[in-house]
């Protein structure tokens, strides 16, 4: 069994990948070259060679991309684990006996340090898949009574004194067309997907794109944002707590599929943690 894993961790390894690719293609050049070194090929049959080649290596390629971002879906599986395990823990310290912790600053002090850890871990899981570098970020939405609208605020994100929190945290609108990630997030779908915005590019989204941060492009190309609420388009903002987003500097890394999806099920994560932390839940057992 030992052998097993070890054999499986070589065969697994993006530069055992590489190396054997490589060693593939020159021993199929070799046997070309040796084939036709007395009698050179025609033109058809250096065309067909050609593309053969080609098509040969773009999918030598493309076999490496897929191994290399299963093999980290695989590594990921532990994030997981350890993101139940952070929640469970710190339940279980609040509420669990016949004295649970009910002061309203205490439960926000360790809701906030919990969310801000588990961004973090969210970070990596996505940082891992994309190879490249991601943030994530939950932000909290509220009412303002005085003009009537809601706003999104950044709460917690996955990296200490960020720079685009340098100058102020914004308060985003929502439901006014200044915040097209945030308005798109919460409107209806009718293509069966969790709600969400996507877009692999901002800077030509289609559609067009706004966004209450000036110079947003400096931070960030590509995003995900997907609502922390009961999965549920008919649920008001009453329902709603806030959107758990995660971007890039990369354009065409993040998708609209299994990335998606995997966001979506830590935001419901986050709303049942959020919601037995703030007491939205009440749970009477007779």
């Amino acid at each position: 069994m030992l052998n097993t894993q070890k054999l499986n961790a070589i065969a697994t390894n993006p530069w055992f990948l590489i190396v054997s690719g490589i060693s593939s293609i020159a021993a199929f050049m070799w046997y070309v070259y040796d084939k036709y070194q007395v009698t050179p090929p025609s033109v058809t049959q250096a065309i067909v060679f050609s593309i053969a080649l080609l098509i040969f290596i773009i999918g030598f390629i493309y076999s490496i991309q897929v191994r290399t971002e299963n093999i980290a879906l695989r590594e990921s599986s532990k994030i997981l684990y350890e993101i139940n395990k952070i929640y469970q823990y710190n339940l279980h310290e609040e509420f669990f006996g016949s004295d649970p912790v009910t002061n309203p600053k205490t439960l926000l002090a360790r809701e906030e340090l919990v969310l801000k850890g588990i961004c973090q871990r969210i970070s990596g899981i996505f940082s891992r898949i994309i190879n490249r570098n991601c943030m994530v970020t939950l932000k909290i939405v509220t009412k303002d009574d005085e003009d009537d609208k809601f706003y999104a605020h950044t709460y917690v994100r996955s990296q200490e004194l960020c720079q685009r929190d340098s100058h102020g945290r914004i308060k985003f609108v929502v439901g006014t067309g200044e915040n097209t990630g945030f308005d798109q997030a919460i409107a209806k779908r009718p293509d069966g997907l969790p709600s969400h915005f996507f877009s692999p590019d901002l800077r030509t989204h289609e559609g067009g794109y706004s966004n209450q941060r000036q110079h947003y492009d400096l931070y960030y190309r590509s995003t995900i944002v997907v609502p922390v609420r009961v999965n549920d388009e008919n649920k008001g903002y009453d329902e709603m707590i806030g959107f758990l987003c995660v971007d890039t500097m990369s354009i065409n890394r993040l998708n609209n599929s299994n990335h998606l999806f995997l966001l979506s099920a830590l935001a419901s994560q986050m709303y049942n943690f959020i919601s037995l932390m703030r007491g939205r839940y009440i749970v009477l057992v007779g």
